[in-house]
């Protein structure tokens, strides 16, 4: 069995049950490999697209600090999901797994209400080419 099919099965193993899983995947992950996937394809068009698709997800996301003026709306639907985590680990009795659940939402207001997801945005094309 070679080295690469050992990493698959392992990685079919892996199982996401507790909510503060889901809120790294949501917020840590899955915005980290577009950011990824974007620097290394900024040359091109492709990288672009990702550039643009990980600020979008971002803002509309994994976002939880709310923006209610009209025709924006970005962080209702990061907000929204971390009050389903924390719901779904309060009917589980995972005091626990709510503990780090609302530790990881409150890093990640953090980042969003200090304005940190702007700095990454300088490392990425996100014009073209173009600059104001």
């Amino acid at each position: 069995m070679s080295k690469l099919d050992r990493l698959w099965e392992k990685a079919n193993r892996l199982e996401i049950k507790k909510s503060w899983q889901y809120q790294l995947y949501i917020t840590l992950v899955l915005p980290g490999l577009l950011f990824l996937l974007a620097w290394l394809l900024r040359g091109g068009g492709a990288g672009m697209m990702l550039g643009r698709l990980f600020h979008t997800y971002n803002l509309y996301v994994s976002n939880p600090l709310p923006n209610l003026s009209p025709f924006n709306g970005t962080g209702v639907l990061g907000l929204l999901i971390l009050i389903g985590l924390a719901v779904w680990a309060i009917r589980r009795k995972d005091w626990t797994d709510l503990a780090v659940t609302l530790a990881l939402g409150g890093i990640n207001a953090l980042y969003f209400w200090m304005e940190w997801n702007y700095r990454l945005l300088r490392f990425l094309d996100l014009t073209g080419g173009v600059n104001f």
